[in-house]
């Protein structure tokens, strides 16, 4: 997973070939082969490994509610961007972008929507049962807020070049999370 990490940090999604990730390969280049009948097959397996990782970042419940709503934003949306991660980030809009056409890959995408969602909602209830929030809905709320966020994730990857701030993007973000605290935070 790291050789093909490396490789779309170098090579990003559209030039990438299975050769560029064997050459990143520190092992037996058939042992690639062996496993993989081509790119696509290896990149919906790096999908998930890259996925998994990202759900292991989410809030776990431990911290107040605006303090986790404020570190999913961050971790879905960080101001500036390092190329090598701007690459491989970039790749997996690709990947989320040809979902209509690749099942497995779609079905990683619905998983991570899911669980993301889920995590919102939960933030926003027990920002809800804290007073921190005033009273939404959590379920059309989370939905709300998975879609400004995948969508500002996808404009960050098609608009900003990758050192390029996303300030104002976040300011708009922000501005939602302002809309639904209360007065007394």
């Amino acid at each position: 997973m790291q050789a093909t990490y490396n490789a779309l940090s170098k090579h990003g999604y559209d030039n990438l070939t299975i050769q560029d990730i064997a050459d990143e390969f520190e092992r037996s280049r058939t042992l690639l082969y062996y496993h993989y009948d081509g790119r696509d097959e290896l990149l919906v397996d790096f999908l998930e490994y890259v996925l998994h990782d990202f759900l292991e970042q989410l809030p776990d419940g431990e911290g107040s509610a605006q303090e986790e709503l404020e570190t999913l934003v961050e971790t879905l949306l960080p101001t500036t961007l390092d190329e090598d991660v701007y690459q491989v980030q970039l790749a997996m809009f690709e990947l989320r972008v040809n979902g209509p056409h690749n099942e497995a890959a779609r079905e990683q995408y619905l998983q991570v929507d899911r669980e993301i969602k889920d995590t919102l909602e939960s933030i926003f209830q027990r920002g809800i049962d804290s007073g921190t929030f005033s009273d939404i809905d959590p379920v059309v709320e989370a939905e709300l807020f998975l879609s400004i966020l995948t969508g500002t994730r996808t404009r960050r990857l098609t608009v900003y070049k990758p050192e390029q701030s996303i300030a104002e993007l976040r300011t708009a973000i922000d501005t939602q999370v302002e809309r639904i605290t209360t007065d007394s935070n």
